[in-house]
């Protein structure tokens, strides 16, 4: 028997392009972990409508041919980056920085300064940050993952994510707070465009399937509490090319290895309120990618996108109607959420925040269990008056780039 390809054996390699239309380097490729991954070629069908004496079907043609990408993975650091930031237009950049100074205090439920700005340091809701600087008998307070919550120009809220208390401190101890790794969100101006070549490698049977002018289109977010975070990716593209006996990108960079993320060390914030009830919560980021079909080519050829768009859905235990009275009184509020891979102090985190969403349902489940509200929501782009977040739809932090 032949030997047939087997997904086990199947690699997956992406790169992206300096511009459109230009195949990415073969020495940028980068291997991408996947639960699943499918490329494939598609094109429309128009069969002809026209009666002939035979009383049968004459003539059935193809339209123009283009690229549907499927990428389903499982959350982790590092590893997606360059999807994120071009499905959010904007490449990761340095996030909140705050210089060391003798001004700022440790109260109960968070950072004071009574000098310079947090905002104006960049520091946003919805972030990890790290503080050092403290001396005895507060210094438990340096080198852990702190969550932001809530961000005034003259306070950090928030709370450990190894669930740690604040050693409280007056000002004085030379204390500096940074947002480690980078963020992205989706600018008001200056999107960027970016474009990747895919590789599908099947080295069992030495076939290699090469995809240009890729681009991301949606991205999927899903979070429950006992199991795996997943984010999938859609992906468009113009053109599969020639299948070869020999890769592409012949020697691709390994992925980052960061370990993968679960509920169990995760945290939800609505309203900068800590939720201790959450049991599930999905995003979706939809850039409303189209391919449009042109006359006088094989290919697609012609790519627009369209506004960014959120929704999601979470899931909370029934504790009181605060939930079902932002449904029904069009209560805008903000919403954060920070899983850790690990319980460590240091453990590597992504942030994602949106600082206006609309609550769109709240229904409530019944049965011999904890009754629980499902609350689907809008993310809207959050307003300038609001200063503790940018002005975008989503933003998101690695903390490991």
């Amino acid at each position: 028997m032949a030997t047939t390809a087997n997904g086990i054996d199947s690699l997956l390699v992406l790169a992206k392009q300096t511009a459109e239309g230009t195949q990415a380097l073969a020495g940028n490729g980068k291997l991408y972990p996947r639960v699943t991954a499918t490329f494939d070629t598609e094109a429309d069908k128009y069969s002809s409508n026209e009666i002939d004496p035979s009383q049968q079907q004459s003539d059935t043609r193809l339209g123009n041919f283009r690229v549907a990408g499927a990428l389903n993975a499982e959350a982790s650091c590092g590893t997606y980056a360059d999807l994120i930031a071009a499905l959010l237009r904007r490449d990761f950049t340095v996030a909140g920085t705050t210089a060391a100074a003798a001004t700022i205090a440790a109260v109960a439920d968070g950072f004071t300064r009574s000098a310079g700005s947090f905002i104006t340091d960049g520091h946003r809701a919805g972030t990890v940050v790290r503080i050092t600087g403290f001396a005895a008998p507060a210094a438990a307070n340096n080198g852990k993952n702190f969550f932001l919550t809530a961000v005034t120009p003259t306070k950090l809220s928030g709370q450990y994510l190894d669930g740690s208390s604040i050693v409280t401190k007056a000002a004085g101890d030379n204390v500096a707070i940074a947002a480690p790794g980078k963020r992205t969100f989706t600018p008001l101006t200056g999107h960027t465009r970016d474009f990747f070549t895919s590789e599908v490698q099947d080295p069992g049977i030495s076939v290699n399937r090469v995809f240009v002018d890729n681009f991301v289109s949606k991205g999927d977010l899903s979070i429950q509490p006992n199991g795996l975070t997943t984010l999938n990716f859609t992906l468009m593209g113009k053109k599969e090319l020639d299948t070869t006996p020999a890769p592409y990108f012949a020697a691709p960079a390994a992925p980052p290895g960061t370990g993968k993320f679960s509920g169990a060390t995760a945290m939800l914030s609505v309203a900068g309120i800590p939720s201790q009830i959450c049991t599930g919560m999905s995003i979706s980021i939809d850039g409303q990618g189209k391919l449009d079909s042109v006359i006088g080519t094989k290919y697609a050829t012609a790519v627009s996108r369209g506004k960014i768009a959120g929704t999601g859905q979470f899931t909370v235990m029934l504790q009181d109607s605060a939930y079902l009275d932002y449904f029904k009184e069009e209560i805008e509020v903000p919403l954060a959420y920070v899983m850790a891979a690990g319980s460590g102090p240091l453990a590597d985190c992504m942030a994602i925040s949106a600082g206006r969403i609309k609550i769109t349902s709240a229904k409530v489940d019944d049965g011999e269990k904890n009754k629980i509200v499902t609350c689907a929501f809008d993310i809207l782009r959050s307003r300038a008056t609001d200063i503790q977040f940018d002005s975008t739809t989503v933003a998101w932090q690695d903390t490991t780039l």
